[in-house]
C-alpha cells in the first residue's frame, strides 16, 4: 500500500532553513515582474553591502540572483504578475551568503538543460543562466522538484592577524 503525502502547511517563512549559522537579513514575496527584480535585487545587494557576507563578490552574487529571478518569471511564472515567487537571503560576515528563490510553476529538471558550452549550443540566443549561476557562486542545488533554487557564496578568506617570528 502506498502512502500518499499530505500537503504541507505552509510555514510563516516559506524559505526553510536548517543552517544554524546564518541569520535571515531578508524574505519577501515578489510579484513575477522584471520591475520586481531590480527593486528586490538592490534590497539583498544593500543588505549584503552593510553585512559584508559576500565582499568582494557581490557582482557575481548580482548576475547570479538576476538569472535565477529571470528564470523564474520567465519560465515558471510566464512573466504572470499575479504568480509569487518568494526570495530570501541569509548572511552573516564570516560564513557568507546563502540565497533562495522560489516560485509555484510546474518546477523542472535542470539535468535536461543542455549544456550551453557544447558546439550546438554556443550561438543560441538563450540558455546560459543555469551555466552561469554555477560559475559565479560556490555552491547551486535544485530543490522542490526545481521550483526552488538555493546558492550558496562562501565569505572570503580574512587574512589572519599574527605574530611574525
Amino acid at each position: 500500500m502506498r502512502r500518499r503525502l499530505s500537503p504541507r502547511r505552509p510555514s510563516k517563512i516559506p524559505c526553510r532553513f536548517d543552517r544554524a549559522d546564518l541569520i535571515l537579513r531578508f524574505w519577501q514575496v515578489i510579484p513575477s515582474t522584471l520591475k520586481a527584480v531590480d527593486r528586490v535585487i538592490g534590497r539583498i545587494l544593500r543588505i549584503a553591502r552593510s553585512m559584508e557576507c559576500a565582499k568582494g563578490e557581490l557582482d557575481k552574487v548580482e548576475i547570479a540572483l538576476r538569472e535565477a529571478l529571470n528564470n523564474t518569471i520567465v519560465h515558471a511564472s510566464g512573466g504572470d504578475p499575479k504568480k509569487k515567487v518568494t526570495v530570501c537571503c541569509l548572511c552573516t560576515e564570516d560564513k557568507g551568503m546563502l540565497l533562495v528563490v522560489r516560485d509555484a510553476g510546474p518546477g523542472f529538471d535542470p539535468a535536461q538543460v543542455p549544456d550551453p558550452t557544447s558546439a550546438e549550443n554556443i550561438y543560441a540566443a538563450h540558455g546560459r543562466g543555469i551555466f552561469l549561476m554555477r560559475q559565479l557562486m560556490g555552491n547551486v542545488q535544485y530543490e522542490e522538484g526545481g521550483r526552488q533554487v538555493v546558492m550558496k557564496k562562501a565569505a572570503s578568506p580574512q587574512p589572519r592577524l599574527g605574530r611574525s617570528s
